[in-house]
């Protein structure tokens, strides 16, 4: 059971979440219950949709703007010990190029793009989505490279189909994370890009959560799937996201639709189902537009690692996203993820 004090409960329906009780100020680990101790240490973690570093971002990179897509952001991601994004494109070199000519769906960032990350703040990214082959696995490669030259960490692609599910390690705090990717989609056809790219191959995944589980205080997955710009994630997606946590996942990422659904308790896990568009330029629907980014606290006290959520924060997609402050955007924003406007956040509980 879970302590009704201090907590907000209220029932709410609606399509983007489906129907359920909803709690605010507490997570299924019982943070909020837990006793305060003076050893007690604290790392703070933000989730952000997807992230598209080619097209016309990627020619103002080339001009040398690196900053130019974290602007308004910057200084939020600088309040947290991780940072999180679903990397949406390669970043390689293609003569200046940026798009492919034939086709505005195959793009790429240019190499300073993994610089421009790193300079933004961002820790980690996943670059297992269908974008990850857009120019072939030499542009891969590339890619890996130059994240690794940058210092920022990546997960759900690998040089050998060895390294695919070996989960990325972070110790911040004491407090030892586990990350891990997978994609259900990929561009063109055939399956030989399961060989470089993570798939939603449960044979595999779950394996790699168990292993990661002993180790690890916190375990992340991200998954790229489901339907783009859909009402509702997919019951793949739900039943998915579930068995994720059920085989020990603390947090399941969701990404691919390029609009954010809700936020579910699952158990002892949590599950974004869709954290929609960050810097990514869909233009024409309020929800490509709009979205959030999602952050969690992990805090070690003398009981264990406790995961709590912490707060949603209503985002403005696009060439610059930005992070808004209250009013009717930020509320809708928030009753989309299951929250109520003038909260900071609601789940619901599975």
């Amino acid at each position: 059971m879970i302590s009704s004090r201090g907590i907000l409960v209220a029932v709410v329906a609606g399509a983007a979440l489906g129907t359920g009780l909803l709690l605010y100020g507490a997570g299924p680990h019982g943070g909020s219950e837990a006793p305060a101790v003076s050893s007690e240490t604290r790392a703070t973690f933000l989730a952000l949709g997807d992230v598209n570093l080619g097209r016309r971002v990627g020619q103002i990179l080339l001009s040398g703007d690196t900053l130019y897509p974290w602007q308004a952001v910057r200084d939020t991601f600088a309040r947290f010990d991780i940072v999180f994004a679903n990397l949406e494109s390669n970043l390689s070199d293609q003569n200046g190029r940026t798009v492919d000519p034939k086709s505005n769906v195959v793009f790429t960032g240019p190499p300073s793009g993994a610089r421009s990350l790193a300079m933004a703040g961002v820790t980690i990214v996943s670059t297992a989505n269908n974008h990850a082959l857009d120019f072939g696995m030499d542009a891969l490669r590339e890619t890996i490279r130059n994240l690794d030259s940058a210092g920022v960490r990546h997960v759900g692609t690998a040089g050998t189909e060895d390294e695919l599910f070996q989960p990325v390690r972070l110790t911040v705090k004491g407090i030892a994370f586990a990350f891990l990717a997978c994609t259900d989609l990929m561009n063109g056809e055939g399956t030989s890009w399961s060989r470089h790219v993570a798939a939603a191959d449960t044979g595999r995944l779950f394996p790699a959560i168990r292993l990661a589980r002993k180790t690890a205080d916190v375990v992340v997955v991200s998954f790229h799937g489901g339907e783009e710009y859909a009402g509702r994630p997919t019951r793949r997606v739900v039943d998915f996201a579930q068995a994720v946590i059920h085989a020990g996942a603390d947090l399941f990422l969701g990404h691919h639709p390029h609009v954010p659904y809700g936020i579910a308790t699952v158990g002892k896990g949590y599950a974004v189902y869709s954290l929609g568009n960050f810097v990514f330029r869909q233009p024409g629907n309020f929800w490509t537009e709009h979205s959030y980014a999602v952050a969690f606290e992990c805090t070690r006290d003398s009981t264990g690692v406790h995961v709590s959520f912490s707060r949603c924060l209503p985002v403005a997609c696009g060439f610059q996203p930005r992070f808004l402050d209250r009013g009717p955007e930020s509320d809708a924003i928030l009753r989309r993820a299951g929250a109520s406007p003038g909260t900071d956040g609601v789940l619901t509980e599975q």
